[in-house]
């Protein structure tokens, strides 16, 4: 029986980062160079991943300022085979959870404004739309900036 394990606490040096990488190039549809990934402050992001089985199957990094109670949610990937699956949520009820017991008050983040799938599953969630940027993305894309209060 397939199951997730537990949330997992990740950083640059863990032995699932690769995992994460791999995860990022396969999985996202714009990955990271490692050059995006070598400029993080470990000391301001915080990487979370979620296995299922021995299998890292997803990731979330979040920016935080330490001092600050809100955190900006800079790349979200989980598996394609899983997205649209009862896992999606039980991942992000994951994440919600060690946030808030980390502080955090409000998550706020970017979604490509065409990505109609992620914008659904954050209105699902009870983000808000806070305002629209356009041409955001380095492709001209707009971009949506929600907010979600926890």
């Amino acid at each position: 029986m397939n199951t997730f394990g537990r949330l997992l606490n990740l950083s640059s040096g863990s032995e699932e980062f690769q995992d994460v990488l791999n995860l990022d190039q396969h999985d996202f549809p714009k990955p990271w160079s490692m050059q995006d990934w070598g400029s993080l402050n470990w000391s301001h992001h915080q990487l979370f991943g979620i296995k299922k089985e021995t299998e890292l199957v997803g990731f979330a990094l979040f920016a935080q300022i330490p001092g600050d109670d809100s955190a900006h949610l800079l790349k979200i990937c989980l598996k394609s085979s899983l997205r649209g699956s009862p896992d999606t949520l039980v991942f992000w009820k994951a994440l919600i959870e060690e946030l808030k017991l980390k502080g955090v008050r409000s998550i706020y983040l970017e979604v490509a404004s065409r990505n109609a799938r992620a914008i659904g599953f954050y209105r699902k969630s009870g983000f808000q739309l806070l305002r629209i940027i356009k041409t955001y993305y380095s492709n001209g894309d707009d971009a949506h900036t929600m907010q979600l209060i926890l």
